[in-house]
């Protein structure tokens, strides 16, 4: 229960209790005491069951912590909003006339073609790692062209208003996605992917072992771009691609697209060397529990170039969010994240 970097304090057990005590967070799990000074703590997660006092949660509300609560996939329910929260209600203003003046559309376009970029550069990174299987590297080299000239063609697409710009940026998004998984499939046979299931089940017999993976680590990023999107005053639930429907955060599955290539080289590389029998359904729990806390504390930290500097993962998301909002209040549009290669 060590804090990471970035101050995340990873809660995944049972019978775990958090108290506050004179400055510092009073952990108590099965008859052990920890304290951890709240001034570390950025970020408290809460996968499992815990008991948290009052005291605690007013005293992670007046000092800016973040507190999740999550599923054993890491889906979040619910968050902390301290009183104080920040951003502006112009902030929000901005977000719903978007939705009408053109605005929207290029945010929508921007975070997929940063999606496709990403994805094209997974597969041309892939490419050059299996050199020594010419017809394999030549196959994802093509494919990551391939996506790289419909990112090229969107960019210039033009769309009358938001509504036909979601439908074909959706059905171009839909189309580059089953090149991407086509060809991931190909390098992860031994794990026996077929390609991209949202569903997949933690409990009982796990049959797909990289699907499952998957996520729980976009769950967890969705919960770290809910953060940034409560934080600049910006509804959630509003989105500009992911059509509005009761208790959707369609703002911040906008938004995540960009991230998620780098999500799948993350758990690419978290079962290299992995043995599909760690996700037999006596264990699988502890996997999963170790891969939680690798997207916290490797996912997390991930540094990579962002506007001509070298940042973390988690400072990047919150420039990226707000350059998201600057955009919306008159600034230049939004800079993606992207990983170079």
């Amino acid at each position: 229960m060590e804090t990471t970097q970035y101050g995340h304090l990873l809660i995944d057990g049972f019978g775990v209790s958090l108290r506050k005590r004179r400055g510092r967070i009073l952990i108590l799990s099965k008859g052990e005491k920890k304290e951890i000074p709240m001034k570390s703590v950025k970020e408290v997660v809460i996968i499992g069951k815990a008991a948290l006092s009052s005291e605690l949660l007013k005293a992670l509300a007046q000092s800016g912590a973040d507190l999740l609560i999550a599923t054993p996939t890491g889906r979040p329910v619910a968050r902390l909003i301290p009183a104080k929260a920040g951003g502006t209600a112009r902030n929000r203003y901005e977000q719903y006339k978007s939705l009408e003046d053109g605005r929207g559309i290029e945010i929508a376009r921007a975070v997929i073609v940063g999606k496709i970029r990403n994805q094209a550069s997974n597969l041309s990174y892939y490419s050059k790692a299996r050199r020594m299987d010419e017809e394999l590297s030549s196959e994802l080299y093509d494919a990551a062209q391939q996506l790289k000239r419909e990112m090229e063609e969107l960019k210039n697409e033009e769309f009358p208003d938001i509504d036909e710009a979601r439908r074909r940026i959706m059905a171009r998004e839909s189309k580059c996605a089953n090149i991407y998984w086509e060809k991931i499939a190909s390098i992860m046979e031994e794990w026996k992917f077929r390609g991209r299931e949202k569903r997949t089940d933690l409990e009982g017999n796990v049959i797909d072992p990289v699907n499952l993976c998957l996520n729980v680590c976009y769950n967890l990023l969705s919960a770290q771009i809910w953060k940034n999107v409560l934080r600049f005053g910006l509804d959630p639930f509003l989105g500009y691609l992911h059509v509005e429907r009761s208790g959707r955060i369609s703002l911040v599955y906008d938004l995540m697209e960009p991230f998620r290539p780098m999500v799948d080289r993350f758990v690419f590389s978290y079962l290299r060397g992995m043995s599909p029998s760690l996700f037999s359904s006596n264990i699988v729990s502890g996997t999963i529990a170790s891969l939680r806390s690798r997207f916290f504390s490797d996912f997390m930290n991930w540094r990579l170039d962002y506007k001509g500097r070298k940042l973390g993962m988690e400072t990047i998301m919150f420039l990226y969010v707000r350059d998201i909002v600057s955009f919306l209040r008159g600034g230049k549009e939004p800079t993606m994240p992207y990983i170079p290669w």
